[in-house]
Parts: C-alpha cells; structure tokens; sequence
C-alpha cells in the first residue's frame, strides 16, 4: 500500500503560489464571471431545497429552517420572563396564540400550512418542548393548516377539538393530516365540552363552546376563556353570531381583559351584545394585510373603538405577548 504522499513536493508548490499571491503575479488568474454564477446557483438552489423541504417535504434527517435558526441561536420570538405569558402569534391571515405558565404550555391554533416553520420557531424560542394542550378551534387551513407538523414536531399531552356533525366534517387535506398525525403519535384527544375547566399551574382555561349543532364550520370554533389571578383572556376563533347567542344564553362567565377578537374582525361577529358581556380592556385582531375579506370590518372597529379599549392587530404590530403576574398586565408588541 502507497504511504508516500510527496508531502515535500506540495509544501514546496503552495510556498511558490503564496509567493506569488504576495507580489500580485498576474500568473494567478481571477475567478471567472462563470465561476461566481455557478456559485450563486449553488445557494439558490440549496436555499430553495431546504425552503421546499420546510414547507412541503419534510424529509426525515433533513434539518428544517426551525432547527438551523434553532442551532445557530436565532429564534424568531424573544423568551419573556413572567408568571404568565399569552402570545398572539402573527401568521398573517389566520389564528395562532401561544399561552405559557411556570411549567405548562398551551397552543391555540398555528395559522395556514406555509407559517408552521414560524410557528414551531417562535415555540422554540419560549424554551417549550412540550405543548400540554392544543386546541383546534375548528378545521378551517387559516387555524389548522400547519397543526399536523407541530404536532410531529412537538411532544404534545392533549389535543381537544371541537365535534362536528357528520354533515359538516370537512375532507380537506388540512383535517386528514391533522387526524393522521393525532393516529401515528397517539395523542390523547378530547372534544371540546362547554363548562369544563382545566388547571394548568395557577391558572385556568374554560371551555365556552361549541354549545349546539351548527351548518357553518366556523360556528364550531372552541372558545376558551383564560384566567391567571385577576387577569382573564377570551379566545374565540371564528365564532359567528349564532354561535355568540348561545354562547350568552349558555351562562358561563365570558367576561374578559383581553378578547381575540372573533373572525379576525368580520362582520358576521362581535355583536354588540356579546362585546358589551366580555367588556374588555383590550382588543387583539389576528389579521393579514392587504387581504380579501375585508378584515376587520369598519363596523366592528367602530364598535370596538367606542367602547374605550385599546386595540392590537397582528399585521400592524406583529407579535403580541401580555405578561401577567395575576393583577397587571404588561404588554410587548414587536412593532408599535
């Protein structure tokens, strides 16, 4: 077998070149137009692998975009010391919030399937590995359509999901790999049961809804109201009116600081007579801009707006984080 590497002759080489490097021997040629064209194409194209294999592929031992920002120390949230935290998440045109307690971590919705990189970035950065509830409003993509990743993603406790009549059950691809996931990990599901309270830490999360049987997929949405101490927060998803009158003629207190505001700030929600039922401090409308619906509506902001209550929205502040200690809330927004 060959040991000889001629080690002497490339030392004596590379001392000639490096030589010739110091004096600027016009020997040396520049790399070639060519040459820096290739390499661009390189880095699109390894760019564009990993970006397609975030949002699409997701092959097995291929780092995702979350764990290479995970690696080098980048997140996309910043960790918020506090008793309590509850994220509102931007994703655009849809629903994601992020609640965590000393020791406990629930996630409400993840937005449309191209955020859930996003997502399990921004979980990740708030130091969670296990997510002890999630809750799927209801199966629409812009509240749903990332969940099945994160469930793969995440150790995850317990999901609860609104039941739906057969009627109604979408066969989206959304709902079929969200169900696919819940299948190959096992996880515990719950349906969503009106009046039902679950103790995480200090606190707790009521389950308000769906209170009936309904003909519209968003009047399923779970809503949830949040307290820690003196502080409380309602969730809404997509409930519409509807949903909103049996949800008052049900009795459960819904009463609230902080309220997401229902359907992203549709017109076919936030009545008068349930804005005035939760009269919050605070109003957070989960939205993207420009978008086709127009949302929120003028009507609903100027309901809001009359009520002397600040108002947030995720795509003129971005992320959204309220800090508890049980009596005051502090409240960081990525933009102001």
């Amino acid at each position: 077998m060959q040991t000889n590497y001629h080690l002497g002759k490339h030392r004596k080489k590379n001392n000639k070149v490096i030589k010739k490097i110091a004096v600027g021997n016009a020997d040396i040629k520049p790399i070639g137009k060519s040459a820096y064209i290739t390499i661009g194409i390189l880095i699109v194209a390894f760019l564009l692998f990993f970006f397609l294999n975030d949002r699409f592929f997701r092959i097995e031992g291929i780092p995702t975009w979350a764990d290479l920002y995970k690696g080098a120390g980048l997140t996309s949230g910043t960790e918020v010391e506090g008793d309590v935290s509850v994220h509102f998440i931007d994703v655009g045109q849809g629903d994601c919030e992020l609640i965590k307690t000393a020791t406990k971590s629930v996630l409400i919705d993840c937005g449309e399937k191209e955020y859930y990189a996003d997502v399990i970035s921004y979980i990740k950065s708030q130091n969670i590995e296990r997510l002890d509830y999630v809750i799927v409003s209801h199966p629409h993509s812009d509240h749903a359509g990332g969940m099945s990743f994160i469930l793969d993603e995440f150790d995850i406790g317990t999901v609860i999901l609104p039941k739906i009549q057969e009627s109604v059950i979408p066969v989206t691809s959304t709902y079929i790999r969200l169900l696919t996931s819940i299948d190959n990990k096992n996880i515990n599901v719950e349906y969503a049961d009106p009046g039902r309270k679950y103790n995480i830490d200090e606190s707790t999360f009521t389950i308000l809804s769906p209170v009936d049987d309904y003909e519209d997929l968003n009047n399923y949405s779970v809503a949830v109201r949040f307290a820690h101490g003196e502080n409380s927060f309602l969730f809404t998803g997509d409930i519409e009116n509807e949903a909103e009158t049996d949800i008052l003629e049900n009795g459960l207190d819904i009463s609230a600081d902080v309220l997401k505001v229902a359907h992203h700030g549709s017109s076919t929600s936030s009545k008068k007579s349930f804005l005035n039922a939760v009269s919050p401090k605070y109003a957070v409308i989960e939205v993207g801009s420009p978008n086709s619906y127009n949302h929120p509506n003028e009507d609903v902001l100027q309901r809001l707006n009359k009520m002397d209550l600040a108002i947030y929205r995720t795509d003129k502040n971005g992320n959204i984080v309220f800090v508890s200690d049980g009596k005051n809330l502090e409240i960081i927004a990525e933009r102001n």
